[in-house]
């Protein structure tokens, strides 16, 4: 891995980190790179905290079983027993309900002197099945710029399984029979928010996995991943059975440092940003070098040897070398044969983002070159020599980045902290623009994938 290091020149947007910009002017990015984006899920298991609001929900609503006088009917009472069955609990994107059904029998009557009550009419009793209704509180799961998890209210809806409608008065009064239990689901739904509010804990736990993001990480020796976080903004909440999913997702600038170790970044925990929709993805800059002493290498091993038969006579080459001059890649050529001497060719660095290779365009014979071989006779010109470079000049740049890439796969899946791991993948590697430098190309390609925090 050392080795493979030792070839790479790693820069990025910024100049690294304790260094002063260099006095040689790089080759401009050809595109504008995207921030990444960290992942940061926050899972709440609704299960459990149901389990606790179910053993703070009473059964049954207070009075039972007491006389009440029904609205818009003077000297009309009615008293109920009502017992309800289990919480149940439904998660739907943003959208938390808390169901419940409940069973209940009444009676109603006159009230007569003496504070006496004469039953006129009754429903649910004995030997009468217990009507049924179902109570279904809709609640609004959201996460505000502070960090509050906010549980909101928006309808409660009741609905009669099976009707308690008293003949003579008819109308059905199942709605005043479960006006306490409504109180009593709407406290749980309260309950329940504080629950989830304690349990995601999302201010925490995204200032911690801030905290750890300011952090450098270590790749290799003197090799340094910085993922500086700019912004934090939420994704829209998501649910996974009966799991409710909160996910804060951070902006980043990640990029490389070679050299010390540089400080950990101090910024604090911006306010979240709750309508932004930042694009996903992990995406870094990187640059490498290719000498011009390896690109040699590789074409000669590619030409050096070829043989070319004319009707003027036969040719092969003997050396092959490669350099930059203004922006321009100049293969040099050494002929034996029915010409003997050298030749140099010009032609413009190109990246190949199918094959992450340099390869050049529009390859041909320089001025000098072309003076030399005009004196030899232009059948030089009708031989395969032109196109066979250009079919060679292809300079593999994929081994130069294999150890960078391996480096940062390692480096995005660790522990951060006893209970942060960060999970990343790289999925994609092209290398998108070539230039000359002193001693060789420099490459600038990008890395792109997923990264995440699982909260343990």
């Amino acid at each position: 891995m050392r080795r493979c290091f030792s070839c790479l020149l790693i820069a990025s947007a910024l100049p690294l980190a304790g260094q002063a910009p260099p006095s040689a002017p790089s080759s401009a990015f050809v595109e504008e790179l995207e921030p990444s984006t960290l992942s940061l899920p926050i899972r709440v298991e609704l299960g459990p905290l149901m389990k606790q609001v179910e053993a703070q929900v009473p059964l049954s609503p207070p009075n039972i079983e007491t006389w009440a006088e029904i609205k818009g009917k003077p000297r009309t009472y009615f008293r109920f027993n009502l017992i309800r069955e289990p919480l149940s609990v439904r998660v739907k994107d943003s959208q938390v309900s808390v169901r419940l059904v409940a069973n209940f029998g009444m009676d109603v009557g006159l009230r007569t002197i003496g504070n006496r009550y004469t039953v006129m009419g009754s429903c649910g009793r004995n030997p009468e099945l217990p009507r049924r209704v179902m109570l279904e509180l809709k609640t609004n799961l959201s996460v505000l710029p502070g960090w509050g998890l906010d549980l909101r209210q928006t309808a409660l809806d009741v609905m009669p399984l099976n009707t308690c409608e008293v003949t003579f008065l008819g109308f059905d009064i199942t709605d005043q029979v479960v006006a306490g239990m409504k109180e009593n689901i709407s406290a749980g739904a309260d309950m329940l928010a504080n629950l989830v509010r304690e349990n995601a804990l999302a201010r925490q736990k995204a200032q911690e996995a801030w905290a750890q993001f300011n952090q450098p990480i270590e790749l290799g020796k003197d090799l340094y991943l910085l993922f500086q976080p700019r912004r934090i903004r939420l994704a829209p909440i998501s649910t996974q059975g009966r799991t409710v999913i909160i996910t804060p997702e951070i902006e980043a600038q990640p990029r490389l440092v070679l050299g010390p170790r540089p400080q950990a970044g101090t910024a604090p925990l911006p306010d979240l940003e709750v309508n932004a929709t930042p694009k996903p993805g992990f995406r870094m800059r990187v640059e490498a070098d290719l000498s011009y002493t390896h690109a040699s290498q590789q074409l000669a091993g590619q030409v050096v040897g070829k043989v070319f038969d004319t009707a003027k006579g036969r040719f092969e080459i003997t050396s092959a070398r490669v350099w930059g001059d203004q922006g321009k890649a100049m293969l040099e050529v050494g002929l034996k044969g029915r010409i003997t001497g050298k030749v140099t060719l010009a032609g413009k660095p190109l990246s190949d983002p199918a094959t992450s290779s340099l390869r050049l365009a529009d390859l041909d014979f320089t001025l000098d070159s072309q003076s030399w071989l005009a004196r030899m006779g232009d059948w030089i010109y009708h031989s395969d020599l032109r196109k066979l470079l250009a079919d060679k000049a292809h300079f593999l740049m994929d081994q130069q980045f294999q150890g960078l890439r391996e480096a940062v796969q390692a480096g995005l899946n660790r522990q951060l902290a006893p209970h942060l791991q960060l999970s990343g993948s790289l999925k994609a590697f092209r290398v998108a623009s070539v230039a000359t430098g002193q001693e060789g190309f420099r490459s600038q390609a990008y890395l792109e994938g997923e990264v995440q925090v699982d909260m343990k």
